[in-house]
């Protein structure tokens, strides 16, 4: 066995230069701990950072996805603005993110998630407040870039942040259950959204306006609990609450965290990264990574399209608002559902692409069902309404585990998550301009661009598996494929070791 002081050495400062011996981790057996010892060590972490890290996303996409509920009261006869005054309102707020989300991630590495990402939530927090204070469009249209660019790079340095605590076999379930966040904020915020509106101009203040209250409000509480319970990093278990005289973890179970996570990708590191120009020029030109961005712009465009006006699509039917928005949610809690099975069926198998495409057709067939849904009755198109709604971000969620376990170094995966949000950020810019005032009521120019981008969604999944596919056979055939090199730290002997494992594309 080897020596837990061991651990005291990895989690302090870095190496030397004295020169370490390879280890190949395919043909030798390093992990010194029971498998019962890292479930039990796995299943703790599991239910310590992801509830944090989720209830936080939820507060983001509560604050994003709230203007939805927004529209079924007075905001736009309130403010004098239109519905496509609306939507370049919510392309600044994703044009916000897109600009800062490598800068923020940038610095993240030098600050640390559990001060900037904290930082981040208070922000966005009091500006969601204090969007009650608008009067106008111009002030409307502030506030939403302001939101946008406090929001940038939390979710990219909260999946980074992710993949420092978990094994690449491990990364789809739990991405989905982070992502459950988001998608348990867009059913929940309807129904929340409904039971705020129903109270009506309650002391002379509009509907609309004690959503941003009470929503702002709840996003500064999680802030708080996020400052004071999130643990730092990998091999620092002690919160901020905790005022360093207690960890979550003890001195065994931080070192099998942080090992066992060098042993699966000997790449990653438990110190802060120092990200250069260089790195971040050559992850932006690699044509894999791409090609995993045009697959979320392409399935987000029409998700946030549908997302933003599903309740007043349903509210058209013939509906009152609280009910359209209660309506509303139904889809979001069938996504919920269907993405974490998905992406346990992703660990499982050890195989992405096919639940993609699975989560591509359902859209494709919910899409084009809507669009011949005018012809139906109001049940009817309402169903179709749900059901389009039913694949709630699920292709970009499985997306992101997929470009994440197919990044080769952690410099790589850094810049690559904050380029996947930007990608799916980009396609909320082009989502909110689906809906146009003229479309309306029937949408059909709206639900044909929807239709035709979950096609083109489907198409790329497939090249993208079969280009992963074909590379692994030409490794095959080579023999002597490329390898992720990690050094860490000395064995009980005092030999230097260097983890090596062979390179594998996943499909």
């Amino acid at each position: 066995m080897v020596l837990e002081k061991t651990f005291e050495t990895a989690v302090a400062a870095g190496h030397g230069d004295e020169e370490a011996a390879p280890v190949n981790v395919d043909e030798s057996t390093v992990a010194d701990w029971t498998e019962a010892e890292e479930r039990a060590v796995k299943r703790k972490l599991d239910f310590i950072l992801l509830p944090i890290l989720g209830l936080a996303f939820f507060a983001l996409q509560m604050d994003r996805g709230n203007i939805s509920n927004a529209l079924t009261s007075t905001i736009t006869k309130d403010l004098g603005i239109d519905t496509n005054q609306i939507n370049v309102g919510n392309s600044l707020l994703s044009a916000g993110i897109v600009l800062l989300e490598i800068p923020s991630n940038v610095l993240l590495q030098r600050v640390g998630p559990q001060k900037w990402l904290s930082f981040q939530i208070v922000a966005w927090g009091l500006v969601a407040t204090f969007q009650n204070f608008i009067t106008n469009y111009g002030s409307y249209i502030a506030t939403r870039l302001l939101l946008g660019l406090c929001e940038a790079g939390f979710i990219p340095g909260s999946l980074y942040t992710m993949s420092t605590w978990y094994k690449k076999s491990e990364s789809s379930l739990r991405i989905s259950i982070f992502f459950l966040g988001n998608l348990i904020a867009s059913a929940t915020t309807s129904l929340i959204g409904a039971g705020i509106l129903s109270m009506g101009d309650r002391y002379g203040v509009a509907g609309w306006r004690w959503l941003f209250i009470v929503e702002g409000a709840i996003t500064i509480g999680v802030g708080i609990i996020f400052i004071l319970f999130l643990p730092p990093k990998v091999g620092n278990g002690s919160p901020l609450i905790s005022f360093g005289r207690w960890s979550y973890f003890n001195r065994r179970e931080s070192y099998i965290l942080v090992r066992r996570v060098l042993l699966d990708d000997p790449a990653k590191t438990t110190n802060h990264l120092r990200i250069s120009g260089s790195d971040v020029w050559t992850t932006v030109r690699n044509p894999r990574i791409l090609v995993h961005i045009i697959i979320t712009i392409t399935s987000t465009i029409p998700v946030n399209a549908i997302n933003t006006y599903g309740p007043s699509v349903i509210k058209s039917l013939g509906y009152g608002t609280v009910r359209a928005n209660a309506m509303a949610s139904v889809g979001s809690f069938i996504a919920a559902a269907v993405t974490v099975i998905l992406a346990w069926v992703c660990d499982s198998t050890r195989k992405r692409a096919p639940s993609l495409l699975i989560a591509a057709v359902w859209s494709l067939i919910a899409f084009a069902c809507l669009r011949e849904a005018w012809k139906w009755s109001a049940g009817r198109e309402y169903a179709a309404v749900v059901f389009s709604m039913a694949m709630n971000s699920t292709v970009h969620i499985l997306n992101v585990g997929w470009l994440s376990v197919n990044c080769q170094r952690p410099q790589e995966r850094s810049v690559a998550m904050a380029m996947i949000i930007m990608g799916a950020n980009a396609g909320g810019i082009a989502g909110s301009q689906v809906f146009r005032t003229q479309d309306a009521p029937l949408y059909q120019n709206a639900f044909t661009a929807c239709l035709a981008l979950s096609a083109v969604a489907t198409v790329e999944i497939i090249g993208q598996s079969a280009w992963y596919f074909i590379s692994n056979r030409k490794l095959d055939k080579q023999g002597d494929g490329p390898v992720v090199v990690g050094k860490t730290d000395e064995t009980p002997n005092g030999e230097k070791v260097e983890l090596v494992r062979k390179w594998r594309w996943t499909w």
